[in-house]
């Protein structure tokens, strides 16, 4: 009997092993970066830009609108500096401005 309990209680402590080592591993295996990478961006006066981190895939989203083309590199060149584990998807929107923002305004109601 004595062996028959020291057995289970050998594949359980085992089990409990294994099961704190898959629960660690399906932990977040990014580090937490998205307030450095919000500090950077405000640095930049980038704070129109919204980031959304996802530490199970390394996935870093910027969304928003910036105001032209140099401030969305910008802002993806900064993130990828703060965050260099991730890879980052920018769907990042540049505000029209001039005549593409006529260009794209809905047409006048007669």
């Amino acid at each position: 009997m004595k062996r028959a309990n020291s057995i289970s209680i050998s594949v359980l402590s085992q089990a409990a092993i294994v099961a704190a080592s898959l629960f660690a591993a399906g932990c977040a295996s990014h580090p937490d970066d998205q307030a450095a990478v919000y500090a950077a961006l405000d640095k930049s006066n980038l704070s129109s830009v919204m980031v959304n981190q996802d530490r199970h895939s390394g996935v870093l989203t910027l969304s928003g609108i910036v105001n032209d083309a140099s401030s969305k590199s910008k802002a993806e060149s900064l993130a990828q500096q703060a965050a260099p584990d991730y890879r980052i998807a920018d769907r990042l929107q540049v505000k029209a401005t001039g005549l593409q923002a006529l260009e794209k305004s809905p047409p006048r109601a007669k």
